[in-house]
């Protein structure tokens, strides 16, 4: 993207052409200064109407707190209302709801989604990256995303809910159905939305059928189970559940790796500090998480007319939550562009929502495998090199890469 700076009224942010090779992250520093609260008319889909765009970190954190406000649920979280799920079924995932429903939901899958849970699979999380690196034995060039950013997530978050390998692609494919149809080559991939989450949903109901019959020691075990004061999921809930892990699963730990470790081979200085000291490693993923966040933003809605930053936005306006703006907002992190394995302060990072209700349930598993899973490549593969151009996905909401060639240096 050009260097040159934009009238601010004349940018589309829906634009895709600004997407082609990284985010715009240029015009976001400049709408962090100049348009804090900017409006862009989303002319590729005209019939959605435009949406606001929020970059600077205090106001997405503020928004993310205020969802008497700033509603998930009155437009779900995407920059559409409809991507071939209406809006009715969107809602029935916990992401795309408001207090009170989203509160019961989120008590209720807490009770199983347990940080000890999480814990108690780093063994197996670990083994399953190694078999995915052992796969990759005697070959001199593979793709980071094709060849391994796919199949990792996929098996920890199968294994964890209980699903076998052979099913894997199935799952991969149902979570570009949930969160990839902006991208037009991924979009060919399915014609039928509604007809692709029946076939979640009959799926889902045999294996957990299968689980009443014969409980594991397994996530959907948990959520069957999973109890406060009596109450307890239904069929639907656990099935809604259940995509959403396969979508945050999949989509998340993949997206920050293959953008982590792409950083580290552009950068050999930084690749070689984690080599010499692999204490800095959990430092270094969350590093990653702020630069690359997986998803480049979450949808709300406003519920009332609202003034901010000179803006009048409108009741039932789209507004969109930028983190990857917001990640690299100078009010919270110096020379915010670079990464920097060694950097202090991460927690201020809103790679995982800006705190609240919709803080991201899976941030425990997420932090666990992208530590794993760096470790463990820089163990197997200490010098890697580009072996061509990384290419995008073609969407605003996924930050991620498509491909990511590399060769054994």
């Amino acid at each position: 993207m050009s260097t040159t700076a934009l009238d601010p009224s004349t940018i589309d942010l829906g634009d895709h052409a600004l997407w082609t090779e990284d985010p715009p992250y240029e015009l976001f520093a400049q709408l962090r200064r100049e348009a804090p609260v900017h409006f862009s008319p989303n002319r590729r889909y005209p019939d959605e109407g435009g949406f606001w765009s929020l970059t600077r970190a205090a106001d997405v954190h503020a928004a993310t707190r205020d969802f008497q406000t700033f509603s998930s649920e009155r437009r779900g979280i995407f920059l559409v209302d409809d991507f071939g799920a209406p809006l009715d079924v969107q809602r029935l995932q916990m992401i795309s709801m408001d207090p009170p429903r989203h509160d019961r939901l989120k008590q209720l899958v807490g009770r199983a989604f347990t940080p000890k849970r999480i814990a108690a699979h780093e063994d197996h999380t670990r083994e399953i990256v190694r078999t995915m690196l052992d796969r990759l034995a005697g070959r001199d060039r593979f793709d980071l995303v094709k060849d391994l950013g796919r199949q990792v997530p996929a098996r920890v978050i199968g294994s964890l809910l209980g699903t076998p390998e052979s099913d894997d692609h199935k799952l991969l494919h149902w979570t570009n159905v949930a969160t990839a149809f902006e991208d037009p080559q991924i979009r060919t991939q399915w014609d039928d939305t509604m007809g692709e989450i029946h076939d979640v949903v009959t799926y889902i109901n045999a294996v957990r059928e299968q689980r009443v019959e014969d409980p594991g020691n397994d996530l959907l075990t948990a959520l069957i189970n999973a109890e406060v004061g009596g109450d307890k999921l239904d069929d639907l809930e656990i099935a809604t559940f259940f995509v959403l892990l396969l979508a945050a699963g999949n989509d998340s730990t993949r997206a920050t790796y293959c953008a982590t470790m792409l950083a580290l081979i552009k950068d050999p200085e930084q690749r070689q500090l984690l080599i010499d000291d692999r204490s800095l490693i959990p430092n270094a993923v969350e590093e990653g998480l702020r630069c690359f966040p997986a998803f480049g933003f979450m949808g709300r809605a406003a519920t009332r007319d609202v003034e901010l930053h000179g803006q009048t936005i409108r009741e039932g306006d789209r507004v969109l939550l930028w983190y990857i703006a917001s990640n690299r907002d100078p009010e919270l992190f110096d020379d915010p562009e670079r990464f920097d394995v060694t950097r202090e302060g991460l927690d201020r990072h809103q790679a995982f929502g800006a705190g609240g209700r919709h803080f991201c349930l899976g941030a425990a598993l997420a932090r666990l495998e992208l530590r794993i899973w760096i470790e463990e490549t820089l163990d197997r593969f200490p010098d890697l090199v580009l072996d061509g151009q990384p290419e995008r996905i073609q969407a605003l909401f996924l930050n991620q890469h498509v491909s990511i060639p590399v060769r054994v240096g």
